[in-house]
């Protein structure tokens, strides 16, 4: 698979070029593109290229953002008529250009933010402005989470989280994480999944420094509808994967269940860097009656530092009958990605029902 890095492509850029030059004639398309592409373009990161872009249009727009706003905003406009979709990834330079232009001047910011973000998603840009005025862009989030717009209120949500993922850190969110508490109450039950998807996303990012204040927010807010309840459950994954008691009996887990005869067997004893573990769980339900059991497995990965990182797959959830028998196969990739290092070595894989591990065995990674 490609590195995202790759969306900035010749051909994207050479085509964004022939949008700007309809935006400012001054900018000749070739001198847009010999700029993107300096020395150091193949070196560059995926944050480092979108910092680039935004770079270049303010070496040739090196204005105040008042100045810049309409030129933005038609930049959009002849984006979106060249076939282009709102919410877009590529384009959050967009954003950058704002905050580049703009740190100094907050009214303007949050205005071009309030249109820019329906483009290209400002969650990454509006946390320096939490920096910069942390009062100003809190009541603002608040205000946007009313919005008319799904894309801004998504924006109140996504922007203000603990621990966004690629987005500076706000000490005082996550030390506070409370103060968003108002923003989430107006947001959990929206009427768009991808807002939804937000809070439960900010939700579980609390669950992480407060699980208290995670469960209080949810316990009474089960049973509107099967959606929100999935919210629900999404928010609370975080506590079900390490299995907290609460958050089970949310859902009707009985974390005093055990299985009867259960049995782990690896298919392979050594498996290369590249290939798959082929394993099978063996288990019965000694009780007489149905239970609803959450089933997982948990990979202790080898480190650098010859210390271990587990991280908890789901295997699924099920109504097991009384007295039966079950059998599940399952193969794990230890295919090389972009998110995790394998270090050839011991590694360890154990099962996880209704929260409690029960069994582990070991394996070894080798090199391919």
């Amino acid at each position: 698979m490609e590195p995202l890095k790759e969306i900035y492509s010749v051909d994207w850029v050479k085509n964004l070029s022939q949008i700007v030059t309809q935006v400012d004639s001054k900018i000749q398309p070739e001198e847009f593109q010999k700029k993107i592409f300096d020395s150091h373009w193949k070196k560059y990161e995926l944050k480092e290229r979108i910092n680039r872009i935004a770079d270049v249009f303010l070496i040739f727009w090196n204005l105040p953002l008042s100045k810049i706003e309409p030129k933005l905003l038609r930049l959009i406009e002849l984006l979106k008529k060249n076939g282009v979709s709102d919410f877009n990834f590529p384009y959050i330079f967009v954003n950058d250009i704002v905050t580049k232009s703009g740190l100094n001047d907050f009214e303007t910011s949050m205005r071009v933010f309030e249109k820019t973000t329906v483009f290209s998603s400002a969650e990454f840009a509006i946390r320096f402005y939490y920096q910069n005025y942390f009062e100003k862009t809190l009541k603002q989030m608040e205000k946007w989470s009313k919005h008319n717009d799904a894309f801004v209120r998504r924006l109140a949500s996504e922007g203000s989280r603990p621990l966004l993922p690629w987005g500076i850190g706000i000490p005082a969110i996550k030390n506070k994480p409370e103060i968003h508490i108002k923003i989430l109450e107006n947001l959990w039950n929206d009427e768009n999944e991808i807002v939804r998807r937000s809070v439960s996303n900010h939700l579980n990012d609390i669950s992480k420094i407060q699980p208290e204040l995670v469960i209080k927010f949810c316990e009474s807010r089960f049973g509107v509808s099967s959606d929100l309840d999935k919210s629900l459950k999404h928010a609370l994954r975080g506590l079900l994967k390490k299995g907290n008691e609460v958050a089970l009996s949310f859902f009707d887990y009985d974390t005093n269940w055990k299985p009867k005869n259960l049995k782990l067997d690896l298919k392979k004893k050594k498996v290369k860097i590249g290939e798959s573990l082929p394993f099978q769980i063996r288990f019965g339900n000694p009780t007489n009656k149905k239970t609803k059991i959450r089933i997982e497995y948990k990979i202790g990965f080898l480190l650098a530092n010859g210390k271990y990182g587990t991280k908890v797959f789901q295997l699924g959830e099920r109504m097991v009958d009384a007295k039966e028998e079950i059998t599940i196969n399952k193969t794990h990739p230890f295919r090389p990605i972009t998110t995790r290092v394998f270090y050839p070595g011991t590694q360890n894989i154990s099962i996880v029902m209704n929260g409690n591990e029960l069994i582990q065995s070991e394996f070894e990674l080798v090199k391919g």
